[in-house]
């Protein structure tokens, strides 16, 4: 859907491209005599995409027509064309739906042996690889330039054992996230709801996004507000340019493109980050070979969050809830946090220091808890929490979240699900957009509504 998909789909036909030239090429006369092949390959394929936030039924099919042939110069490489064609239809939920197509030619590139059943398959797609279209064949974006893939493939198992990608060309579409592209036919209105507040604009001592959700009234029922804390690579000096950093990832990215359902009660207030002034010490951390963000996440506790900070600091957001309880019409009894990565850790951080004075409920992902377990130890448990990591983690250790909720989960009176831990076997340094879009069955955002204060 988003330009991963794009990318996805150029490597699936990159795939079955070496895979089915290698065919050819394992199929060569060993004589040497002239070589001359066709080869046509189909590949349906179906999947379920939540890039957008929401599920999309994707399925198409994948057709390459191939010609091989000895090449004159080189007695031990051949040389191939590829034309190849695809389309698919992206469906949602509500059986809306849209066609992707594209079409491209590579030829006369070559395919040289590297092992004694390995082969390397250079290759070009030129042309218009990815155009979108909705139901009438109105074309919503397209896409032009060329793309370079070297596959290599063990001819032996059809393992592929090595890939590259390398881009040029306009590539408009490299620059757009699809997902906005297709929202009003696939996605919701969301971000027509949704408006930057650079700081210095406002009373707030930090730039955010704000979402008011239709149901929003400036003096009739209050709302429950979310507050989501951004990542260290969305911090920025809370500018209008810079507050756009946090469109890149995270609950204001699934608004931005429409992902976010719009039957949500919550206002959502994603706050960026300043470091400010510029330059935190990471130099203790240098020697560090594994779980560096782990590793500063502890120099910052250690530093009781003085300035300058990477992550968000606690008095940040404890400032933030208290201005924006008094600005919004939002019940002070349903106000949640939430946090990934560095701004999980701010979370985390906050909790250790202000309890649950501000907040009925908190949703960490990928962050590390260890550091406020220390300080606090069961105090933690006074506030219903959901720590989600990733077991791969290679940034912030995943028993920054395990050791610490199995700690919580063991104080006396802790209920079962107001403590929970998700762990994502598969996952490194993400998981956001599985917590956030709810693409594995967890459902945040009911289970903090299930939760409010006195």
């Amino acid at each position: 859907m988003s330009t991963r998909t794009h990318t996805w789909l150029a490597r699936i036909g990159a795939a079955l491209l070496a895979l089915s030239v290698g065919a050819l090429v394992a199929g060569a006369p060993a004589n040497g005599a002239p070589l001359e092949r066709e080869q046509t390959v189909k590949q349906p394929y179906e999947f379920v995409s939540w890039d957008c936030g929401y599920p999309v039924d994707v399925s198409g099919t994948l057709t390459h027509v191939f010609t091989l042939r000895q090449d004159p110069r080189l007695q031990d490489e051949v040389l191939f064309m590829d034309q190849y064609v695809f389309t698919e239809t992206w469906t949602n939920t509500a059986g809306e739906s849209l066609t992707a197509t594209g079409q491209g030619v590579a030829k006369n590139l070559p395919a040289r042996r590297v092992g004694e059943s390995t082969w390397t398959f250079t290759f070009l797609q030129a042309g218009q690889p990815y155009v979108v279209r909705d139901s009438s064949g109105t074309v919503l974006a397209r896409d032009r330039g060329v793309l370079r893939f070297e596959a290599t493939v063990d001819l032996s198992t059809g393992e592929e054992v090595g890939f590259d990608l390398s881009v040029s060309g306009p590539h408009p579409l490299f620059d757009q996230d699809l997902c906005k592209v297709v929202a009003p036919l696939l996605g919701t209105d969301s971000a027509s709801h949704q408006s930057p507040r650079p700081l210095g604009t406002t009373d707030a001592g930090m730039g955010y996004y704000e979402y008011l959700p239709p149901s929003y009234s400036h003096s009739g029922d209050k709302s429950p507000l979310l507050v989501a804390t951004n990542g260290y690579g969305e911090n920025g000096d809370g500018s209008a340019e810079q507050l756009s950093n946090l469109l890149l990832t995270g609950i204001p990215r699934f608004i931005d493109v429409g992902g976010w359902r719009t039957d949500r009660p919550f206002v959502v207030l994603s706050t960026q980050h300043v470091e400010d002034p510029p330059g935190f010490d990471f130099s203790p951390c240098d020697g560090v070979t594994e779980w560096g963000g782990s590793c500063a996440m502890q120099l910052q506790h250690d530093r009781d969050h003085a300035s300058p900070a990477f992550c968000t600091t606690p008095d940040e957001i404890h400032d933030f809830i208290t201005y924006a309880v008094a600005h919004y019409n939002v019940d002070p009894s349903r106000v949640y946090l939430t946090g990934l990565s560095c701004g999980g850790f701010g979370a985390w951080e906050y909790l250790a220091a202000y309890g649950d004075s501000q907040v009925a409920a908190a949703v960490s992902v990928a962050a590390d808890g260890r550091y406020a377990w220390a300080t606090v130890g069961c105090a933690l448990g006074d506030v219903p929490l959901w720590a989600f990591h990733g077991g791969l983690d290679d940034v912030v250790n995943p028993l920054g979240s395990i050791e610490t909720m199995e700690n919580v989960q063991a104080c006396p009176g802790v209920e079962a699900d107001a403590a929970r831990l998700t762990v994502y076997p598969d996952l490194f340094h993400d998981g956001w957009d599985q917590a956030y879009s709810g693409s594995r069955g967890d459902d945040i955002y009911t289970w903090m509504l299930g939760y409010s204060n006195p």
